[in-house]
C-alpha cells in the first residue's frame, strides 16, 4: 500500500495489539510480574463483564468452556497477573476493588506439562497435587518446597483461610487436550474420543477431580476453574456425553464475545493503556490518539464485539498507521478513507478463522432440528439489513428458538445475556456467512426451485453415495471431487481437526467405532489418493504415533 522508506522511528514502536501466546506455565509471583512487563499489556482486557460474574458468583467449581479464538487462554493469562504487577484485572474493577478485597483473589493455573511423562498411572494422581500445592504455593509460600503430600496441600489451604478470611484461591486447568495426546499408553475404561475427552478421563479416573471437589468442599476460600474448548453443537446438553459424579459439581460457563460496552472500551483506549512507557514513547513520536472517533466507529463497525476479530483488525490498521507515520514521519488521526482496500487486505488474513467459524455452524446446525436449520438460514438473510450498531429486538431473538440462540451466542456470532441489548454481529462476519449461504443456496437450485417468498432455499442432502468436496485454490479454477460416504466422513473429521487427528477420530467419525486396522489404511490410502491427483500434492499427512493432518483446510467445502 506505501513504500517502505522514510522515518524508521515509527516502525521500532511496538505493536500494542499482539496475538497473546499460550503459556501453560505456572510462574513465580516475581517471574509473573517480569513477564508481563515484557510485552504492551492492555488496561482494558474486554473481559471485566466476564471476570466480575466469576468472582462475585457463589461457585467454587466452574467449567470455562468457549469456542476457538474466543479467549479463553487469553483470560487465563491476564487472570493471573498479581496485585503487585502494575496492573492487573483488579484496576479494571475500579467499582469493587475495595467493595471485594480483590488483592486477596488469585488465580494460579496448574502446569499440566509434568503429568506428561508419567508412565506409571499410579503415580499420575501424586504428580497432580503436586502441581496443584505448586500454583497455590506460588503465591502464598513461593520460597516452600513442593509436595505430593495431599495432606501438606490442606494445611496451606488452612493456613490460608485462618490469615485472610475474605481470601479465594482459584487453581485453573487449561489446554487439557494436551494430556489427552501426550502418548501416554494408559487403558482407560473410558469411551473418550478427542485429546480433550481423553485428558479430562485421565484425570477423573486418577481421582483429580475428586480431590479438587473435596478441597471446594472442605474450603469456601478453594475455588477450580476448567477451561474447555466447546463442541459445535445445538445445545449445552450435547457438550458431554460421559460425565463423572465429579464432573458434573462443576457449572458452566459459556465464554462469549465481548459485551457491547466493553468492546467500546477496549476500542477508545488512550495512550496510557499501554502503560507509562509505551505512551511515553507514542507522544514523543507526535501521535495523540491510537485511533480517532471515526477509525473507532469504523473497526466496531467491522469486527463487532468478537475478541479475535477486534485484536486483528486493531493490530492490522495500527500497523497500516505506522507505515503511514513512517513515511510523513505524522502519525494519521484518520485513516479509514479507503476503507474498500483496508478491510479487503485486512479480510485477506481472516480467511482461515472465518472459515473455520463456519464449519463449525455447519455442524452445529446438522446436529439440530431440520426447523432450526431453516431458521439458521432466515437469520443470516437478514444480517444485511443490520449493523453491529443496532439492537436485536427481543421478541424477534426469542422467536429463534433455543437451540439456534444457543449456537449463536456460544459460536461467536452474538452476546446474549439476560436483560441487555442484543447486538447484530460486524460486518465482516455477517457479510461472510452471507456469502457462504448463498453459495448454499446456489448449490440447492441444482435441485429444487425455491418456493415464491422464500430468501433462500436450503440444499437437499446429496445421495449418500455421491458426495461432493469443493477445492476452491487461488489461481485455479474452482475443483470438485465426488465422495463415497465414508470417505465423506473421514474428511469432515480432518477438517475438523486439521492439526492433529487421531486414528481412533477418525474411525468414529467414519464408522462410528474401531475397525479392523487394514480396513482404516486401505480407505485412508484411496483418499489420499484421489486428493493427491486432484491438487497435485499430498494432502493428508502422517504423523508421529498413528495421527494425521490436513495441509490446506481453507481450500475444502464439502457438501
Amino acid at each position: 500500500m506505501w513504500s517502505n522508506s522514510g522515518d524508521q522511528a515509527w516502525r521500532m514502536l511496538q505493536n500494542p495489539f499482539p496475538n497473546i501466546p499460550k503459556r501453560p506455565l505456572v510462574l513465580s509471583s516475581l517471574e509473573r510480574e517480569t513477564d508481563l512487563s515484557e510485552a504492551v499489556t492492555s488496561h482494558v482486557s474486554g473481559r471485566s463483564t466476564d471476570i466480575a460474574s466469576i468472582i462475585m458468583g457463589a461457585q467454587s467449581a466452574i467449567i470455562l468452556a468457549g469456542a476457538p479464538n474466543i479467549g479463553k487462554s487469553a483470560l487465563i493469562r491476564y487472570l493471573q497477573s498479581p496485585p503487585n504487577s502494575g496492573w492487573s484485572w483488579r484496576d479494571e474493577l475500579t467499582g469493587l476493588r475495595d467493595q471485594l478485597r480483590l488483592n486477596n483473589i488469585h488465580f494460579v493455573q496448574i502446569d499440566l506439562r509434568p503429568l506428561e511423562e508419567i508412565k506409571n498411572f499410579k503415580d499420575l494422581y501424586g504428580a497432580f497435587v503436586k502441581q496443584c500445592a505448586v500454583a497455590v504455593q506460588s503465591v502464598y509460600q513461593p520460597d516452600k518446597k513442593p509436595s505430593s503430600d495431599l495432606r501438606e496441600l490442606r494445611d496451606l489451604l488452612q493456613i490460608i483461610r485462618r490469615e485472610t478470611p475474605q481470601g479465594r484461591c482459584f487453581v485453573m486447568l487449561d489446554n487439557i487436550d494436551s494430556l489427552g495426546r501426550s502418548g501416554m499408553g494408559f487403558e482407560l475404561d473410558s469411551r473418550a474420543q478427542t485429546p480433550q475427552e481423553r485428558g479430562i478421563a485421565l484425570l477423573n479416573h486418577c481421582d483429580a477431580l475428586r480431590t479438587l471437589v473435596d478441597l471446594i468442599d472442605e474450603f469456601t476460600s478453594f475455588g477450580a476453574i476448567i477451561a474447555l474448548e466447546s463442541l459445535a453443537r445445538p445445545s449445552m446438553g450435547d457438550q458431554f456425553t460421559h460425565i463423572s459424579a465429579d464432573l458434573a459439581r462443576f457449572a458452566t460457563i459459556t465464554l462469549q464475545v465481548f459485551t457491547w460496552e466493553d468492546a467500546t472500551q477496549f476500542l477508545a483506549q488512550e495512550p496510557e493503556s499501554f502503560g507509562t512507557a509505551w505512551a511515553n514513547m507514542f507522544r514523543d513520536l507526535g501521535g495523540n490518539n491510537i485511533f480517532s472517533t471515526e477509525e473507532q466507529r469504523w473497526l466496531r463497525e467491522q469486527a463487532g464485539t468478537h475478541p479475535y476479530l477486534l485484536q486483528q483488525f486493531c493490530s492490522h490498521l495500527f500497523r497500516l498507521k505506522q507505515e503511514y507515520a513512517s513515511i510523513h514521519n505524522t502519525w494519521p488521526e484518520t485513516l479509514v478513507n479507503d476503507k474498500g482496500q483496508i478491510t479487503e487486505w485486512i479480510n485477506e488474513r481472516l480467511s482461515f478463522f472465518l472459515t473455520r467459524m463456519w464449519k463449525r455452524l455447519d455442524e452445529a446446525t446438522c446436529k439440530a432440528s431440520q426447523e432450526t436449520r431453516n431458521t439458521f438460514y432466515s437469520f443470516i438473510s437478514l444480517l444485511a439489513e443490520h449493523s453491529a450498531e443496532q439492537e436485536m429486538n427481543f421478541t424477534e431473538w426469542n422467536q429463534l428458538g433455543t437451540e439456534l440462540r444457543y449456537i449463536l451466542y456460544s459460536e461467536g456470532v452474538v452476546r446474549y445475556d439476560p436483560f441487555q441489548p442484543i447486538h447484530y454481529p460486524g460486518a465482516t462476519l455477517h457479510n461472510y456467512l452471507i456469502q457462504r449461504v448463498k453459495e448454499y443456496d446456489e448449490q440447492a437450485t441444482q435441485y429444487t426451485t425455491p418456493s415464491p417468498g422464500e430468501l433462500y432455499a436450503l440444499p437437499l442432502p446429496a445421495p449418500t453415495s455421491a458426495r461432493r468436496l469443493d477445492i476452491v485454490r487461488l489461481g485455479h479454477p474452482r475443483g470438485h471431487l465426488p465422495l463415497s460416504e465414508r470417505e465423506y466422513n473421514l474428511f469432515r473429521t480432518l477438517l475438523q481437526h486439521p492439526q492433529h487427528c487421531t486414528e481412533d477420530e477418525l474411525m468414529q467419525g467414519a464408522w462410528g467405532q474401531r475397525v479392523e486396522r487394514s480396513t482404516f489404511t486401505q480407505r485412508m490410502h484411496h483418499l489420499r489418493k484421489k486428493l493427491k491427483e486432484q491438487c497435485g500434492e499430498e494432502i493428508i499427512e502422517n504423523r508421529y504415533g498413528g495421527n494425521y493432518s490436513l495441509k490446506h483446510p481453507d481450500w475444502f467445502h464439502i457438501w
